[in-house]
């Protein structure tokens, strides 16, 4: 803008040293009083605009100043928030670092645990496969699992023959008992259809095998028709007059049962003189070995 401004002022000196240097031609006086006005009226409007042009200029380097101004604060500014913001992410970083270190730790100690925690488990699954084996062969091992065990019936006969004289484990083979008390011994029910004897085994069990013992001293043939059930399913009937009954649950086809049912439909007394349950268990619902 100086550069301008000098320019300008260059060009209206240089005028009017043209303007006085000039030699007047050779004319009127009154011409030459009119030309010196005229040029003189000239080089004052020259000078006017030189002057304006000046002026001109002069805002035009205030205005430049001013907006230099607000450039180098605008930038300093710009710098100062950059700054804050470096300030802030290296923060943040650093935090984030730690941050991870102590991820990483803690990863490494779940680590740690959870290999702590495997070897644990290994060790319990090696325990679990003994218990079980053992458990396994405890549970094939066939026994009587009725003797003392809970029963009802649809009806008693009179002189108190329960049903827990069925399971009680006491046997009275002979025909003839002096005082004939020992015929307490065996279980009965009324003279009516459909007598049940249900044995309570008290857990699931697999059943193996049931022997029924007829009484001895007189009506046999009343247990003819009687069928014997585990829960729902029938495994035998009594078809003919016999002292023992054995009913033998194929090995193929396993049977699981917490209930032994005698059954007999006919109308007819149902007496006993002792029922034996052969099978291996208790076993859990989900947990069977067959």
């Amino acid at each position: 803008m100086e550069f301008v401004v000098l320019f300008v002022t260059l060009n209206v000196c240089l005028a009017a040293t043209n303007l006085t240097a000039r030699k007047p031609p050779q004319y009127d006086l009154s011409d030459i009083v009119e030309t010196s006005y005229e040029m003189r009226e000239e080089a004052n409007k020259i000078r006017a605009e030189a002057f304006e042009l000046v002026n001109r200029a002069l805002e035009i380097k205030e205005e430049t100043i001013a907006t230099r101004e607000a450039t180098l604060s605008s930038r300093s500014e710009l710098e100062r928030s950059m700054l804050e913001t470096l300030t802030l992410v290296n923060t943040h970083t650093a935090a984030t670092a730690q941050n991870i270190a102590q991820i990483k730790n803690s990863l490494s100690g779940i680590t740690n645990r959870l290999e702590n925690l495997e070897a644990k488990v290994e060790a319990n699954v090696q325990t679990t496969d003994i218990i079980k084996k053992r458990q396994e062969v405890w549970s094939s091992e066939v026994r009587l699992i009725s003797l003392y065990k809970m029963t009802d019936q649809t009806s008693t006969h009179v002189g108190h023959h329960s049903g827990d004289l069925a399971v009680n484990g006491q046997f009275v083979f002979a025909t003839v008992v002096p005082g004939s008390r020992g015929m307490l011994t065996h279980q009965m029910t009324n003279s009516n259809p459909n007598n049940k004897l249900n044995i309570r085994l008290g857990g699931l069990f697999r059943i193996y095998r049931v022997k029924v013992w007829n009484i001895r001293h007189c009506c046999r043939e009343r247990l003819v028709g009687t069928r014997i059930y585990a829960d729902h399913r029938q495994i035998g009937v009594a078809v003919q007059t016999k002292s023992l009954y054995e009913f033998d649950v194929p090995e193929e086809d396993p049977t699981y049962a917490r209930t032994i049912t005698l059954h007999q439909e006919l109308v007819q007394y149902l007496h006993v003189l002792e029922v034996q349950v052969w099978g291996s268990g208790p076993f859990l619902e989900d947990d069977l070995f067959a």
